[in-house]
């Protein structure tokens, strides 16, 4: 009678070297890969898990040369956002026109044993679409030593050596809204936030801040914030637009993070009686599509998602072929629609000073 066949043994990852040692991922390489010097107690722990494990580092994964690779993987932390789906949909577009795939990871997870994975592939370059609290800068790091071309926003505070960062010119962008609106005669502008002032990567708040400060002198910021667990969707839009009408009254006008959220404020102004734009004005941030088919057509800060994920095609394929490092800042443009009007009452300045733009 044959022998019933044993079952393998299965083989042990970086991640499991990582448990025993009570490290990240990023550090069991940093020790292995000998890329990094931590403390001697750290790197005994490591080197003890890895004899301890009989762990194999996966070498194969390393016997194509990453320069003769065509994949390229982007890591979001919110696939299902629009904007964002759009920001992949641009980039897999020209990746493919270029002879490159796409993988695309979710970082809503178990970060390490993503980073482990892309690290053990063929990967030759990855933009990071993930705020810190999703993917830290050991991961960025991690990616690098391996040789991979990591280009990433600007949402961190820390600027890791040989990285690059992209991000659209959000601080010009909110210049161009507030001024926008000043012309129009509104004085109180408010903005509705999916983050707290905790949230210390989200560029938008601060450029807000910044533009009230310059277009209005002594000029006070109306903010109603989202919190932690951070959304940025049509439900939240809804809710602080009804918060920003009872607690704000004397606001004439709003900007909201993102177009989704802008789109619930238009509901909630029309919920509470308000004529949108006749007696509040309404702008969001991003362009999406469903923008241009509200009711009103909504005015939006456009940062093409489509155009944007090409232009991180063309960095990274930059940084891949001329081994370059850098960072990128995108022009806005202000795209003026049916949801913003002179403020009620208000006086729409005939000579408007552009020198600020």
């Amino acid at each position: 009678m044959p022998k019933r066949p044993t079952q393998m043994k299965q083989r042990v990852k970086r991640i499991d070297v990582a448990q025993e040692a009570g490290v990240s991922t990023a550090t069991v390489s940093y020790v292995l890969n000998k890329t990094k010097r931590l403390t001697s107690e750290v790197e005994k722990r490591v080197v003890d898990a890895a004899k301890k494990l009989n762990y194999i580092p996966n070498r194969s994964a390393h016997s194509l040369p990453r320069d003769t690779s065509n994949t390229l993987a982007v890591i979001t932390a919110d696939i299902t956002n629009t904007y964002q789906l759009d920001v992949i949909k641009g980039l897999q577009a020209e990746a493919l026109k270029n002879g490159y795939i796409l993988t695309i990871v979710d970082a809503f997870g178990d970060v390490d044993k993503y980073v482990e994975y892309l690290i053990s592939s063929h990967i030759v370059g990855i933009f990071v679409s993930a705020a810190p609290d999703f993917l830290s800068d050991d991961h960025l790091v991690a990616l690098r030593d391996a040789g991979i071309k990591v280009l990433t926003d600007f949402s961190r505070s820390t600027y890791m050596p040989d990285v690059s960062y992209i991000m659209s010119d959000m601080f010009g962008g909110f210049l161009q809204v507030v001024t926008a609106l000043q012309e129009l005669g509104h004085e109180k502008i408010g903005y509705l936030s999916a983050f707290d002032e905790s949230c210390y990567y989200d560029m938008r708040l601060s450029a807000y801040k910044v533009a009230i400060s310059k277009r209005f002198s002594g000029g006070i910021p109306i903010i109603e914030y989202g919190g932690w667990p951070y959304d940025s969707s049509e439900q939240l839009g809804n809710r602080l637009m009804a918060k920003m009408l009872k607690n704000h009254p004397e606001v004439t006008a709003v900007i909201a993070t993102n177009d989704l959220m802008a789109i619930g404020a238009l509901e909630a102004a029309k919920a509470a009686g308000k004529r949108v734009p006749e007696d509040i004005s309404v702008v969001g941030v991003d362009n999406i599509a469903l923008s241009a088919e509200t009711d009103p057509p909504l005015t939006t800060l456009d940062q093409s998602g489509k155009e944007f994920g090409a232009k991180i095609f063309h960095v990274l394929h930059e940084n891949i072929t001329e081994n370059t490092s850098g960072k990128y800042i995108l022009p806005m443009r202000l795209i003026q629609r049916g949801s913003t009007a002179p403020a009620p009452n208000g006086k729409k300045e005939v000579q408007p000073n552009h020198a600020d733009l």
